[in-house]
């Protein structure tokens, strides 16, 4: 059953999943167990935003950047937003079942549940809670799975709390400037 689950849901961080996205440039750099692909948006159909509370945000549009991080050691991958002007916008995290490298391009298996931070009360929060729930009862993942989405989760949330998550603490703008200079 676990292989019919990884073929639906796995993701190569090469795709981007915006309709928006008409053109963009990549680059995929390898640093012992982590992967960082930058994506940088050339042209765009319309602004990708969401509502972030009251307020809409803009996350994507031309000239802005996507950095993903996959940690092979890891069970979850990180996407960090960046304006046309490398000004940083914020984060998010998909939960994942595991982390990989196919055809030289790293990928990762969604476990549905995802951590939101929200720059203006500098909180973070599950989301998609609803989806994991689903995909359980549906029978799209095991128990076992479910359980490592929500101590992955869980695990995240106290090192955002305490500061101590290393990937967090990555500073990946040099990462751009020096690949998209």
């Amino acid at each position: 059953m676990r292989k019919e689950i990884k073929e639906k849901k796995k993701k190569f961080t090469t795709n981007t999943y915006m309709k928006e996205a008409i053109d963009y440039d990549i680059v995929i750099i390898k640093e012992d167990q982590l992967f960082i692909t930058i994506k940088k948006y050339k042209k765009m159909s319309n602004s990708a935003s969401f509502m972030v509370g009251n307020i809409e945000r803009i996350y994507m549009d031309n000239g802005y950047y996507l950095v993903e991080l996959t940690p092979l050691d890891e069970n979850y991958n990180i996407r960090f937003y960046y304006d046309s002007n490398l000004k940083y916008i914020d984060y998010y995290i998909d939960i994942t079942l595991e982390n990989g490298v196919e055809y030289m391009i790293p990928y990762y298996i969604d476990l549905y549940l995802d951590i939101l931070h929200y720059e203006k009360d500098d909180e973070v929060q599950f989301v998609d809670e609803d989806e994991l729930k689903d995909a359980l009862v549906q029978g799209h993942i095991s128990h076992e799975d479910f359980d490592l989405a929500y101590k992955v989760g869980n695990q995240l949330l106290d090192e955002i709390h305490n500061g101590t998550n290393k990937y967090l603490n990555m500073d990946v703008k040099p990462y751009i400037e020096k690949y998209f200079s």
